[in-house]
């Protein structure tokens, strides 16, 4: 009879939705309890995400979006099956959010909340009978790729791990502010004077230079190049602008050398400056060894590294091609890691890059070395040459010098 179908249409729902109910009543009473790992997430998320453990087992539910404050399921099938398996959840007590359609993939994704009560297994088994070809589950939040750090830092540098340095190797950095609350840094024997007495300011850099040479991490992620020595961190950066000058950098050389530290650090770079060459000169005489970062501008070599005193440092991946932004010229005498390292920061660790990172592994390498404790310049120079790995053209280069720095064992 005409018509008959669309009269009859609701009749049909209604006799399906009671089959559906009565199917559902023969599941065993406890399978009604309150939802666990296999079915509806835990609510012990705040703010509607939760982090993803790296390494979590098949099936673990991650990272749910919400809505309303419940988890949301999201349901995908075919086209010619959306509409039934909207009814056999809605026929269930769930509530409908949204749908999406997929032409180009022939599906239909709809969004829903389940009532309290009914699991993601239970809902699965229902649109199994009634929608065959339709798939459910969480509606996952997904983040930038993480895991395990990729570490090749100590590889590159032949570095056997379990080397300590003598807990008397004094070694001094000047740099930014140093977060010695963080994890890498909370059992080392770090002391940081801020030249321009106590503030506050940025402390990624100075944190993952200082990580790089004494970082004590059990994990191995953040773990300095020299454990157990100890570190006279000067901050000698203007909190505006994050910046040094000529008269910071000179207090800072100045209160190492009367704390009695010869071997330094310094990830700084600018311009050439007659008085700060100055500087280094006299530290230089007074038995400072200087260890510095080429700079990060694709042009000449920076100051300081590029006094005749400090070894200036380039940085190299992990397949030993040098850092495409780092500076070059005839100063450069080693090069060492520094793209993609991971390295503390602010709340863990990130990737970092430049041969502001570089600079800190051939420091604490040359206090293993013994500079900073009776190791001269030259004598620092001879030994880092005789076991550098040449890189590029044979002999000295502009982009690594003698080549990637070796540790070996202390």
């Amino acid at each position: 009879m005409p018509g008959s179908d669309a009269r009859t249409a609701p009749l049909r729902r209604l006799c399906a939705a009671l089959t559906l109910l009565g199917a559902l009543a023969l599941v065993a009473p406890a399978a009604f309890g309150q939802a666990g790992p296999s079915g509806a997430p835990s609510n012990d998320d705040r703010g509607g995400t939760r982090a993803v453990t790296p390494g979590a087992p098949a099936g673990s539910v991650g990272a749910v979006r919400r809505s309303r404050g419940q988890p949301e399921f999201i349901v995908l099938g075919p086209a010619a099956e959306a509409g039934r398996a909207a009814e056999v959840l809605q026929a269930l007590g769930a509530t409908p959010l949204r749908r999406r359609e997929y032409p180009g993939l022939g599906r239909v994704a709809q969004v829903f909340l389940l009532p309290p009560g009914l699991s993601l297994a239970q809902a699965r088994a229902q649109l199994t009978i009634g929608a065959p070809g339709t798939r459910i589950d969480a509606h996952n939040l997904y983040g930038y790729a993480g895991g395990t750090p990729r570490l090749y830092a100590p590889a590159l540098v032949s570095d056997t791990g379990g080397c300590r340095v003598p807990t008397a190797r004094r070694i001094g950095i000047i740099d930014g502010p140093v977060d010695r609350s963080h994890p890498a840094l909370a059992r080392a024997h770090i002391q940081v004077v801020p030249v321009l007495g106590p503030r506050e300011g940025p402390a990624d850099h100075g944190t993952a230079v200082a990580a790089l040479i004494v970082g004590e991490d059990p994990g191995g992620a953040l773990a300095g190049f020299a454990p157990g020595a100890q570190l006279i961190a000067v901050d000698a950066f203007s909190q505006a602008g994050g910046r040094t000058d000529v008269e910071l950098i000179g207090a800072g050389l100045d209160l190492l050398l009367r704390s009695k530290v010869r071997l330094v650090n310094l990830s700084i770079s600018g311009p050439a400056n007659l008085v700060l060459a100055d500087l280094i000169a006299v530290a230089a005489r007074k038995g400072m060894v200087m260890i510095a970062a080429a700079g990060n501008d694709g042009g000449r070599v920076g100051w300081p590294a590029a006094a005749p005193e400090v070894i200036a440092i380039s940085a190299v991946d992990a397949a030993r091609r040098p850092y495409r932004r780092a500076n070059a010229g005839p100063e450069i005498e080693f090069a060492a890691p520094g793209v993609d390292l991971w390295a503390a920061r602010r709340g863990g660790g990130a990737y970092v890059s430049g041969t502001s990172y570089a600079a800190p592994i051939v420091t604490a390498l040359a206090a293993r070395l013994g500079a900073g404790g009776g190791l001269t310049l030259d004598q620092l120079r001879r030994a880092l040459r005789a076991s550098a790995q040449d890189l590029g053209p044979a002999g000295r280069d502009a982009a690594t010098g003698w080549g990637l720095v070796q540790g070996g064992g202390c």
